[in-house]
């Protein structure tokens, strides 16, 4: 897959969003051209934290 251990982990890391976070990601809408709204360096911070209800005030600022 040609994919390096610190991209695997930082996948696997978005197993730490709450799950209803985790469902948002999935269908966030499909960008064809120009830029994600939304990136997984972007989650890198919501992930970090543990207690879900401060992950879900983060992401309210970050997907507005």
């Amino acid at each position: 897959g040609h994919v390096t251990p610190a991209r695997v982990t930082q996948i696997l890391n978005l197993l730490s969003l709450a799950p209803d976070l985790q469902e948002a990601v999935l269908f966030l809408p499909r960008v064809d051209s120009g830029k994600d709204p939304v990136t997984e360096r972007d989650l890198r911070p919501i992930v970090k934290q543990l207690d879900w209800s401060t992950q879900r005030r983060m992401w309210k600022r970050l997907a507005g």
